[in-house]
């Protein structure tokens, strides 16, 4: 593939994040206004369900709005080759972020969720742990490269608690009950990660980018 090939592949893959992350910004707008409008609209029917853990809730929604809104200037080269050290900034109030939120949401996980959705999020809080300290040691050590692959990892599950309501908004989802939403969230769970794995390989599937004769040789 010629260099201008691989240009319009690297401008097209540039087009679709600007489309993902615009699509994922009106999915947010959707979920404050239909599922979380609850905070401050006490008649809405899911206050009766929240108040009691509100304090805990608090938190846990405060890091993850903050992972949500920092994360997509983690993946902007322009912005990061522009403003590194604000780059440095955004990426420790994502750490941070997931560092608050995580512990609330077990805890809420443990004391306020049935069995079976119980299980969905502790493994999702623990799988967004994971890939996001799997990311920080990786740029710790100096492995940006790693660190760049991990942090999409986390993001498309940071991405998970806005696309989740969405998915449930759905009344054929989010009407029939547990037997149909926790299913439907794995599944979601499943496609978002095989999308960022994807998304990870991009250039080198559809850029041209392919290995040298001496790695293939290995």
């Amino acid at each position: 593939m010629n260099a201008q090939a691989v240009a319009a592949a690297l401008s097209a893959w540039g087009r679709l994040k600007r489309a993902l992350f615009l699509a994922l910004g009106l999915m947010f707008v959707f979920v404050l206004w239909r599922s979380e409008r609850f905070i401050v609209d006490h008649s809405h029917p899911d206050w009766a369900y929240y108040a009691p853990v509100l304090w805990w809730l608090v938190p846990h929604g405060l890091g993850g709005l903050i992972a949500l809104v920092t994360g997509p200037f983690q993946f902007s080269s322009r912005f990061r080759q522009r403003h590194l050290s604000w780059h440095r900034v955004m990426g420790r109030c994502y750490l941070a972020g997931i560092a608050v939120a995580v512990p609330f949401s077990v805890y809420l996980s443990l004391t306020h969720a049935t069995l079976a959705f119980r299980f969905f999020l502790l493994t999702l809080a623990g799988a967004w742990l994971f890939t996001t300290a799997v990311a920080f040691v990786a740029v710790l050590k100096g492995h940006v490269q790693i660190h760049r692959q991990w942090m999409v990892r986390s993001y498309a599950i940071t991405t998970t608690f806005v696309t989740t309501r969405v998915l449930t908004a759905i009344p054929s989802i989010g009407g029939g009950g547990e037997v149909i939403y926790v299913p439907a969230q794995w599944s979601l769970l499943v496609a978002t990660m095989v999308l960022a794995e994807l998304g990870l390989t991009w250039r080198a599937l559809f850029a041209g980018v392919r290995p040298s004769m001496q790695n293939q040789s290995r």
